[in-house]
């Protein structure tokens, strides 16, 4: 009877990312038993065995590759077999390990996941995680554990009071895998959704941390390593592999105060710009997160500010899109509930399909295109791009706003009978110099969205 190899490599679940020829290289380690020493084969699932070199046995550790392994899920075999006689001496496995696509997870709570752990999205095999703590598993509800990292930004930034040492950090691990309720996110929806649409597998890279800042992901701050998240985030990459398929992000609520909110937008142009030479690719895919309603917070002015220049963005990041979130409740003051994260992650995986495999099952979601005035300035008649069919008939439209001089001025809005334009109508004729808005405000009332259920994404001030 043959002896059991026991494989410490690779994890199961783990996604290795495919390269340009859709194929990737699976490395794997063995403890060869004393009595072992042979021919070293390898094979992924059914295929052919192949000749993997010499082990001299005695109980030591043997590495080998098994090279251009095609899109799919795979069982990775590993057998000894005697030089002399073509016997078996010594086998074993692991799996499944996938080729398909890896996705970064950053940002701050919203993509970490708030929403509470009640009617969850359900695992499906092929979606993988490769979770805080550095080990892969299929990717479960809730993906985020802080706690577990190895790097110590990700306890850094935590509550006052909070003692950090080894033990107490245990302490705090065993009590959120006993106590936790919510947690719930985006991720699991975007990876199924791409799976079901391309069958590629997906591996989830998670690096977010909830309440962090642009100044504390400053990509300057990467030679400190894991005490950085920027430095924790290349760590993490460079433990999957080294290469990404793109990268997904919903950050900006603690950058919406009145100093950060100014600096907001070059921020972002710098650090996407950081990020992709990091990573060697410069046409890496970014899609993000417009930030979202909040109930309590106390500069609305900055929060708007930083969903215009989110809009702004998408254009002067290139291969990016922006995500529309406006339309979502929320479990608590700030943070959108398991529905609507689900929803969120849809919409990121439809412009994924779009930015990364060239599919258009929907288009970006309706967004503000032009405005044209009658010749009385008495109606503005708003046009959008990116409409999926028409947009959804209304009795009213609501969260249009038209300002001159810092005053609103009264109107009423409508749908046109084309569905593809809002009119906006004053009683008086406006003024030369006018602005507009969609969506102003800390928790607008917002009813614009297309037949795909996509909402208008909140934008101005816009010059008309």
């Amino acid at each position: 009877m043959a002896y059991q190899l026991e494989l410490s490599g690779p994890a199961a679940h783990r996604v290795y990312q495919r390269d340009e020829r859709d194929r990737a290289d699976i490395a794997f380690s063995v403890i060869v038993p004393q009595q072992a020493s042979g021919r070293a084969e390898g094979r992924i699932s059914a295929g052919a065995w192949r000749n993997l070199g010499l082990s001299g046995g005695g109980g030591e550790s043997f590495t080998g590759r098994i090279e251009g392994v095609p899109v799919g899920e795979h069982e990775l075999l590993v057998r000894i077999v005697s030089v002399d006689t073509g016997e078996v001496l010594a086998e074993g496995g692991i799996g499944p390990v996938y080729v398909g696509d890896l996705w970064v997870m950053g940002g701050q709570s919203n993509m970490e996941g708030c929403g509470k752990l009640i009617e969850v999205e359900e695992p499906q095999p092929g979606v993988s995680c490769m979770y805080m703590g550095d080990h892969w598993g299929l990717a479960e509800e809730p993906l985020c554990w802080l706690m577990e990292s190895p790097d110590p930004a990700h306890w850094q930034f935590l509550p006052e009071g909070m003692d950090v040492t080894e033990e107490k950090r245990g302490e705090y691990i065993r009590a959120a895998r006993r106590d936790r309720v919510q947690g719930s996110g985006l991720g699991l929806p975007f990876g199924k959704v791409l799976l079901r649409h391309t069958g590629i597998p997906v591996g989830l890279l998670m690096v977010a941390h909830g309440g962090t800042s642009m100044s504390q992901w400053d990509a300057e701050l990467a030679g400190e390593g894991g005490r950085s998240l920027y430095g924790a985030m290349l760590r993490v990459i460079r433990e999957a592999g080294g290469k990404v398929k793109g990268f997904l992000w919903y950050q900006g609520e603690s950058d919406a105060d009145e100093t950060a909110s100014e600096l907001y937008y070059d921020r972002m142009i710098h650090w996407t710009a950081s990020l992709r030479r990091d990573l060697g690719d410069p046409e890496l895919p970014f899609i993000y997160a417009q930030l979202s309603v909040v109930t309590n917070w106390p500069f609305e002015g900055p929060w708007n500010k930083v969903q215009d220049d989110q809009v702004r963005l998408e254009e002067a990041l290139g291969h990016a899109a922006v995500v529309p979130t406006i339309d979502a409740s929320l479990a608590d003051s700030i943070h959108p509930d398991t529905d609507s994260l689900r929803d969120i992650g849809h919409r990121m995986a439809w412009a994924a399909l779009r930015l990364v495999h060239g599919l258009n099952l929907a288009e970006p979601g309706p967004r503000y295109a032009s405005a044209e005035w009658n010749a009385e300035r008495t109606e503005l008649a708003v046009s959008f791009s990116g409409i999926n069919g028409r947009l959804v008939p209304v009795k009213r439209v609501f969260s249009f706003q038209l300002t001159s001089g810092g005053e609103r001025l009264p109107l009423e809005a409508r749908l046109d009978e084309s569905g593809e334009r809002v009119i906006l109508r004053l009683d008086q004729p406006a003024p030369e110099s006018c602005q507009l808005w969609h969506g102003r405000g800390l928790n607008p009332i917002v009813n614009v969205r297309d037949e795909r259920g996509i909402p208008l994404l909140v934008f101005g001030p816009q010059s008309v």
